[in-house]
């Protein structure tokens, strides 16, 4: 049924190199996004790596009962590093890195929803302007049929309502002419917000088919699902070791100097520590609570992942379904095409005779072309559901 299921879908573009053309705001704007998640990653993965802390003060008192007026000055600096916290410093890292690549894989994604926009709109302004090519053909029938229900009607072989019906047969196209071209005004219009190229300049791609084992595999949606899950169960065994024993390692070094103003005296003083904090949490009323929400937030992740797989399987085999009807119109319109090349030959011959009016060739002629632009506008509309399967998946390099 799915003869054209035996290839598999080969990227010809780099996703980042996509964005190309994009305009200049809408470029820097991806761009500016995917720099802020990098430097979260940063930040998130050295959140374990202790600070130092420079203090310094300027203090002047005095004591009314002994008269003492005293000016102090003091500095000092402190390290504190975690050592050891039952394994969540490692976990810490590693939700770091899970974090990353599932805002990474989001914005992937919210670049395939702007591409996906970007060449969709490109294929429907190749149609349009294939159905407004279209249309003057039929226009051209609709008069004809008009001109004949006129020569009818005068000939008394007809009434007055089928010579109506023809009158508003034409309007109606006339007025399905300008629906047309201002459709194509608005995808043009819809184009220009995304990109400063004309339509013209951009090259549509060539979306080809993909088997339902690898459209599964490189879903772009079941790699962010996928993502969501390492990420909530790192965080679930950060979370964890925190009610384990943590081990903090400090050490300081500071320095004073007081002088008593009314004595003319001074004095310094010079100290330092190192220290090891030993700590263990021993009861704690929310920890339980906690860490099961914490754990069924990884199951419902899961869950949700396996009802988002049925889902885009279920629109696969919709895709495909599409498809295979677009092949069968393929197959119908062919068939008509000989079929009139045949008429038109025997119509030629017939009308050479004076057997046949010019009116019978034309209808014949111009119902041809339109099933020919027909041919085109299947072959876009089975591009349209191709490029659904494309931007719904990503391999990775």
């Amino acid at each position: 049924m799915y003869k054209v299921l035996f290839f598999l879908l080969l990227y010809s573009i780099v996703y980042s190199n996509d964005l190309q053309i994009l305009n200049k705001d809408k470029k820097e704007l991806r761009e500016v996004e995917k720099r802020i998640i990098q430097e979260q990653y940063k930040s998130s993965n050295n959140s374990w790596i202790g600070g130092v802390d420079l203090s310094s003060s300027l203090n002047r008192s005095h004591s009314f009962s002994t008269e003492s007026d005293k000016f102090t000055k003091s500095v000092s600096i402190g390290f504190s590093q975690s050592l050891y916290e039952s394994g969540g410093i490692e976990f810490s890292i590693k939700n770091a890195k899970d974090t990353l690549n599932e805002q990474l894989i989001a914005w992937e994604n919210e670049n395939l929803v702007i591409l996906k926009t970007i060449y969709e709109t490109l294929l429907s302004i190749k149609k349009l302007k294939l159905q407004i090519e279209q249309n003057e053909f039929t226009y051209k029938n609709k008069e004809i049929e008009l001109a004949l229900k006129k020569i009818q009607y005068e000939a008394g072989d007809v009434d007055i309502t089928e010579l109506n019906d023809a009158i508003m047969a034409k309007n109606t196209q006339f007025k399905n002419n300008i629906a047309l071209k201002n459709s194509l005004k608005d995808a043009l219009y819809e184009l220009s917000k995304y990109t400063d190229l004309k339509y013209e300049e951009i090259e549509i791609l060539d979306f080809k088919p993909i088997n339902k084992e690898d459209f599964i595999n490189n879903s772009i949606d079941l790699k962010y699902e996928n993502a969501k899950i390492n990420t909530l169960d790192s965080s679930y065994k950060e979370l964890k070791s925190s009610y384990g024993l943590q081990v903090n390692f400090s050490s300081s070094l500071s320095y004073s100097e007081s002088d008593e103003l009314n004595e003319d005296t001074n004095s310094r003083n010079k100290s330092g520590s190192l220290g090891l904090n030993f700590s263990l949490p021993l009861f704690d009323a929310t920890k339980k609570y906690e860490l099961e929400k914490s754990r069924l937030e990884i199951l419902k992740q899961k869950v949700n992942l396996s009802d988002i797989k049925k889902e885009l399987l279920n629109e696969y085999d919709q895709i495909l379904t599409q498809i295979d009807t677009y092949e069968k119109y393929f197959i119908t319109i062919n068939e008509n095409l000989e079929l009139y090349e045949d008429l038109i030959l025997i119509n030629s011959v017939s009308n050479s005779a004076g057997m046949s009016s010019d009116y019978d060739l034309e209808i014949l002629k111009n119902t041809k072309k339109i099933n020919e632009y027909d041919l085109e506008i299947n072959d876009i509309d089975m591009q349209l559901q191709y490029s659904k399967l494309y931007f719904m998946t990503k391999v990775d390099s």
